[in-house]
């Protein structure tokens, strides 16, 4: 992937986005997706630890900067980034690459308009407001001027419009890519990485990768058509939407075959001669164990976890 964005000789437009591996502010990790938007790839994931940054707040800019800092040694120009309204982001970016373009991801921006606007409906006399609600999300440049109520409603709806941190964010807003295909992929983790499951560093960033190689090779599937030769659509209800629903072209079914590839590397090179693998394993820089325990002189790892004393390889 980094290769074929290099050679293009174009600056690319990379989205990013951290997840944590639990909700919340108590997560243990936190893996920052770079992708590269043109192409509906990812690029490169940073995988960070919480006490490697203080604590876990911190992991998102961390994750930013480090991938950032790789995917530019790697020889990538990169012309544009968009991604959450994360302060310190922000800060980074105006301060010390004004050069690089900054967009937000508008999903983002109209997610917690819409949360306001939720809000203020449930007041008393602004109940009408929640009728407004689908035209302004589908139309985040509208602003309720015009109205000539001169209701409550109407004086409170204009304070949300007009807000200085608003207006700044539209001003913002990406107008051709979003973040909403790395959303999609932090999804496919949960697949290869459960939130209810407890794993090594190690084992964290082998299945982060493994979830990368899968959604490389099944980004652009295409759709599915149904007996009469139409693409086969399909009704989805999500949670989000509040009983509203929203249409979806079907996409035929995925592919495996990064599995092959990987058999073969394992059982013709890793095998044969797994020493130049191992020596990769071992330059990786893997954070100190966030448990107490292991803070005791007289309790080694492997009483607190047996697993831990077996290589990556093993």
């Amino acid at each position: 992937m980094l290769e074929m964005a290099r050679h293009s000789g174009k600056a690319v437009v990379l989205g990013g986005d951290m997840r944590a591996d639990s909700p919340g502010h108590c997560a243990k990790y936190g893996s920052y997706t770079m992708m590269n938007l043109e192409d509906n790839k990812v690029v490169d994931i940073q995988l960070i630890q919480s006490n490697e940054v203080g604590a876990s707040p911190r992991m998102e800019r961390e994750g930013f900067l480090r991938s950032l800092q790789f995917l530019e040694s790697a020889g990538l120009r990169v012309g544009a980034i968009v991604t959450d309204r994360h302060p310190s982001i922000q800060k980074y970016l105006r301060e010390q690459r004004p050069e690089i373009q900054h967009y937000f991801d508008t999903w983002h921006v109209s997610k917690g308009l819409a949360k306001k606007i939720d809000a203020l409906g449930k007041e008393r006399s602004c109940g009408e407001v929640l009728a407004w609600r689908r035209s302004i999300i589908n139309h985040l440049y509208w602003c309720a001027s015009s109205s000539k109520t001169g209701t409550k409603a109407c004086e409170r709806f204009c304070d949300l419009m007009i807000n200085q941190r608003l207006l700044k964010d539209v001003s913002k807003l990406s107008p051709h890519h979003q973040t909403s295909t790395v959303e999609g992929f932090h999804s496919l983790i949960l697949k290869f990485a459960p939130k209810n499951v407890a794993f090594s560093f190690v084992g964290m960033l082998n299945r982060l990768h493994l979830a990368a190689l899968h959604y490389n090779e099944n980004s652009n599937r295409e759709y599915a058509c149904n007996r009469s030769g139409e693409p086969s659509i399909k009704v989805k209800w999500p949670k989000y939407k509040k009983g509203d629903h929203s249409l979806h072209y079907t996409k035929t079914a995925p592919t495996y075959n990064y599995m092959e590839s990987l058999l073969r590397l394992f059982f013709e090179e890793v095998v044969i001669n797994p020493v130049p693998y191992q020596e990769q394993i071992n330059e990786l820089k893997v954070p100190d164990h966030l448990c107490a325990a292991f803070d005791k002189p007289d309790l080694q790892e492997s009483e607190v976890r047996p697993w831990s004393r077996f290589t990556p390889m093993e």
